[in-house]
């Protein structure tokens, strides 16, 4: 009997330390052309601070990103077609500097609604199985909520709360919910139809991922950038809340009237 008490108390202690959740929130590892799209941003503010953010590739020319990624910085190295954002050595990445970003008028008086940027790449980028841009939604899209469907976020960021940056490109999944399942999630923020939120019950992306793509599989098979992440909730990755992005089909009309991406009618 005391054996058996002893070791009912030693299953308390385990437990107690065990991982009550399971989730990953910074993903799984990705693959070398698995998400050719994806852009790692280190961000320089001045001469000895830098930051970390997500972008991605929608032309030869220019990136896409949150507005807050590139908001009072000087430069930025853009790395492409690689896994690890700060492996200077690993073959076949593209790292170029930009200092030219182009951030939506309305993200100074309002950040959390008008969170999106561009940023122009100094010289066209060479396309290849690694290099490529990702499309954007087509303007018979614009009412579209994707709700309910599978969505795909990929970064460099946090595993979770007090961690540091990922070192190489992961990707989570979670669904698309509705506003209103959003605004019940993320109370004390301001949630708009200009914004998609995706559950955060089995995984968020977290701080370092931000401007990083949103994306679907479309109705045509086709990988489709719906949003681009903007925040999460102030009780972090791990709380299961929420996930906020800025919806990129109200925005098609800036993309393209200040950028060479050309927006598409139809499918």
């Amino acid at each position: 009997m005391k054996s058996l008490f002893v070791f009912a108390l030693l299953l308390v202690a385990v437990s107690a330390f065990a991982p009550r959740d399971k989730r990953v929130v910074g993903g799984e590892l990705a693959t070398l052309g698995q998400f050719p799209y994806s852009v790692g941003l280190i961000t320089r503010i001045n001469i000895l601070l830098t930051s970390q953010c997500a972008g991605s590739l929608v032309s030869a020319n220019f990136i896409l990103t949150a507005g807050r990624c590139v908001s009072g910085i000087q430069s930025a190295v853009a790395v492409l077609g690689g896994l690890r954002i700060n492996d200077a050595n690993e073959p076949g990445t593209v790292r170029i500097t930009v200092t030219d970003f182009i951030i939506h008028p309305g993200f100074e008086t309002e950040p959390e609604i008008f969170d999106v940027a561009l940023v122009r790449l100094p010289l066209p980028v060479p396309f290849s199985d690694r290099v490529r841009p990702v499309r954007l939604p087509n303007r018979r899209q614009v009412g579209a909520t994707f709700l309910n469907q599978q969505a795909t976020v990929t970064g460099w960021g946090r595993f979770g709360e007090g961690t540091a940056n990922s070192e190489d490109l992961r990707f989570g999944r979670a669904q698309v919910i509705s506003t209103l399942a959003c605004r019940i999630s993320l109370p004390t923020n301001t949630i708009l139809d200009e914004h998609v939120c995706t559950d955060g019950s089995s995984g968020s992306p977290c701080q370092g991922d931000f401007g990083a793509p949103l994306t679907i599989v479309d109705a045509d098979g086709i990988t489709t950038q719906i949003g681009v992440f903007s925040f999460i909730s102030i009780l972090g990755c791990e709380s299961g809340r929420a996930a906020v992005h800025t919806r990129m089909s109200s925005y098609l009309d800036w993309i393209g009237q200040n950028s060479d991406v050309v927006i598409r009618e139809d499918f």
